[in-house]
């Protein structure tokens, strides 16, 4: 059965820092939020442990939990009213804790997690146009240079064909060019010579896309390119 807990955290990211200031408190690696409603006759409880979440609605009369919230068929006023306390508990925690990963694949948003907890960096979407909308830039804090770009395709446009299946693809510049055209391929809409795209369909680990990014990272910064293109020198003397 589907939670209205699930619902609202789909696709976001806690930020520890945001969520303390809300005010969980961490044990142990686990963030607990308590927060009485409706006249303190119910509270909810909302967890988080390694960015999962899950939550609890109490009956504060009873001490027992009150999972009427999450049956679809309960329509009543009571349990409507309870359910928008909760819901609107919910919609604050991830309005003011949370990062929203807007991406269709879900290895796509768990990348954006991962260079969002490395480099603090969230995509912006700077397109408004419909078929370019939901593509996100990931720019260096200091110089808005792209070090990375998410945009969904249809395969066929990397592999030549008539695959018209739609892929999340992370375009990254390179220069150790790890194409083998079944998840690296020489970039869609940008420079063949010096970018890449990396399809996120989970054939890749994010390990392994994790270092194409920090390589990416390096590359796109003035310094930082002489420093790689220096460590690639001596390696290959």
């Amino acid at each position: 059965m589907a939670r209205l807990i699930d619902d609202v955290f789909k696709n976001q990211k806690f930020i520890p820092e945001q969520m303390s200031e809300f005010g969980f408190h961490k044990i142990e690696g686990t963030y607990t939020y308590e927060e009485n409603f409706l006249d303190g006759s119910f509270r909810a409880v909302v967890i988080v442990k390694n960015g999962k979440v899950d939550g609890h609605v109490i009956d504060c009369s009873t001490g027992d939990e009150y999972y009427q919230i999450d049956v679809p068929a309960m329509q009543g006023k009571f349990v409507s009213s309870v359910r928008a306390g909760y819901l609107d508990i919910l919609g604050r925690i991830a309005d003011h804790c949370c990062l929203t990963m807007p991406f269709a694949s879900p290895q796509a948003n768990r990348i954006a997690g991962r260079i969002y907890d490395q480099y603090h960096v969230a995509p912006d979407f700077p397109w408004k146009s419909k078929n370019n909308k939901d593509n996100g830039v990931f720019r260096h804090h200091y110089t808005s240079k792209w070090f990375g770009l998410i945009t969904n395709i249809k395969r066929g446009l990397l592999t030549n064909t008539d695959d018209v299946q739609p892929v999340d693809v992370l375009n990254l510049k390179s220069n150790t060019r790890p194409i083998d055209y079944r998840n690296v391929f020489p970039a869609y809409h940008m420079n063949h010579k010096y970018w890449i795209s990396v399809v996120l369909d989970d054939q890749l680990n994010d390990a392994t896309i994790m270092k194409m990014i920090d390589e990416s990272f390096v590359l796109t910064t003035k310094k930082g390119r002489k420093r790689w293109e220096n460590a690639t020198d001596r390696t290959a003397n």
